[in-house]
């Protein structure tokens, strides 16, 4: 038996291959939608994919399981009461599949959504691992409440009974192969980190999930600490149950003129700018997102840029390309024109416009404070982030959140975006000026907790 982990950087999850060279069959969890990787390890294997299996109807990324049907002709195994419009196989509780040198079990495990089931594998009867998707998770829990609020003291009693009173009493040596993971917004408050597998044992003795055996404790826990997630979440499982398009592959993505860039910008397309941050600053086509490339840039994307927008590229490398539009059909951002050839050199070299972002460091921000111009700081980071430390005076508008308030932000003062490192300030910079506000600083290299390291001011709480 092999199981190989595909860890989706740019989702913070792990998908599965999961399979068994004796009798030359493996099945995938979770896959994402760039499905060549999955086909890829099934062959180095020597096996043939026969189900692609979904632990739930995922809200942070289009499922891979269509895709992969598509290319390998497996079967898709989903819970029955996903209500999934697509050819597939409806799982039940105890639902069993022979792969030759061990079995799988199909657990319903509700509590991250109503429909969610665990994978569990068997070998002569004795489980030995189990993919819990969000059910129990190294560290934590998935999150209940994607699916509304109204509803989420329903789901987090629901996960109580899936954790205390299945899943925790599983053996202590059964591996956990969860598919959220640490940095993934679907994550509940406590989500750890590192490398997977872990263990029933080690999580019944590290897991504040497990921790709280009382039920009303437990939701009371659930329901804490939940932040602000990507706004694409919304429109993710009505796409996985209707069917995403079958894209045949990863896109390539064709090279544009300046000029036929501009032609697109002016048909509704929005350019996302990948490049570092000072580069961006430097000079930029006006009107553009910065989003600088990284495992974060979908996420990003998909929070800042309205939902089915047309996209082009502008990177700083071309061997981005790929991984670029893995991210972006990840999040179903499918409607991708193309990449502006030669950069932001080759626009001006077609007689184009452009745009500076004036940058401010963190000595010269001090000493503007105490100026009677003094500028509004508004710090893009997350409310979590903000309430362990800020800059005194500086306003908390998470950059997911600052398009829905520039209505609210003074036209006549001067603007400072801060963050933790550059990134997110630079990408609030940007919205800032597509909205039109010509006196915006950023400060696109260290931020608020470079502040408190030197001995500045600072404050803590919210404001």
């Amino acid at each position: 038996m092999f199981v190989e982990t595909v860890r989706i950087e740019s989702l913070a999850n792990n998908s599965y291959v999961v399979g068994s060279e004796q009798s030359g069959r493996c099945i995938v969890i979770d896959p994402a939608r760039d499905v060549d990787q999955y086909v890829k390890i099934a062959a180095n294997h020597g096996t043939r994919i026969t189900y692609a299996f979904e632990t739930h109807v995922h809200n942070d990324f289009v499922s891979g399981v269509r895709e992969l049907a598509d290319q390998t002709g497996c079967q898709v195994g989903a819970s029955a009461s996903g209500g999934l419009l697509f050819p597939s196989v409806r799982l039940n509780e105890n639902d069993e599949f022979d792969l030759g040198e061990f079995q799988i079990r199909v657990l319903h495990t509700p509590g991250h959504t109503p429909e969610s089931i665990s994978f569990m594998v068997e070998k002569q009867g004795r489980p030995t691992a189990i993919f819990t998707g969000g059910a129990l998770m190294m560290g934590g829990a998935a999150r209940v409440d994607l699916l509304g609020i109204k509803i989420a003291p329903f789901l987090a009693r629901w996960l109580h009974n899936t954790i205390h009173e299945k899943l925790l009493k599983l053996p202590d040596d059964v591996q956990v192969y969860p598919t959220h993971g640490g940095g993934s917004f679907c994550s509940a408050a406590a989500a750890g980190g590192g490398g997977v597998p872990t263990t029933i044992a080690q999580e019944r003795l590290t897991n504040p999930f497990a921790a709280e055996a009382e039920e009303t404790s437990f939701v009371r826990y659930a329901l804490t600490g939940l932040g602000s997630y990507p706004s694409y979440y919304k429109y993710m499982a009505d796409i996985n149950r209707r069917g995403p398009d079958i894209l045949g592959g990863v896109p390539r993505l064709s090279s544009l003129t300046a000029l036929s860039v501009r032609n697109h910008l002016d048909n509704e397309a929005v350019l996302i700018d990948a490049r570092p941050e000072r580069s961006f600053n430097t000079a930029h086509v006006p009107g553009s997102y910065a989003v600088p490339h990284g495992n974060a840039m979908a996420t990003w994307v998909g929070w800042v840029v309205p939902w089915g927008q047309p996209l082009v590229l502008l990177s700083s490398d071309a061997s981005h390309h790929d991984d670029m539009m893995r991210q972006l059909i990840r999040i179903g951002f499918d409607q991708v024109h193309g990449f502006l050839a030669g950069g932001i050199e080759a626009w001006k070299s077609a007689g184009l416009p452009v745009e500076v972002t004036d940058r401010i460091d963190l000595d010269r921000l001090k000493q503007a404070q105490d100026l009677p111009s003094a500028p509004l700081i508004i710090d893009v980071r997350q409310r979590s982030e903000y309430t362990e430390g800020h800059i005194p005076g500086a306003l908390n508008i998470e950059l997911g959140e600052l398009q829905e308030h520039l209505v609210g932000l003074p036209r006549e003062l001067p603007l400072v975006t801060v963050c933790a490192g550059g990134m997110r300030a630079t990408t609030a910079g940007s919205i800032l000026q597509r909205d039109g506000r010509e006196n915006v600083q950023v400060v696109d290299e260290y931020g608020t907790p470079a502040w408190i390291e030197r001995g500045y001011p600072s404050e803590t709480g919210e404001k």
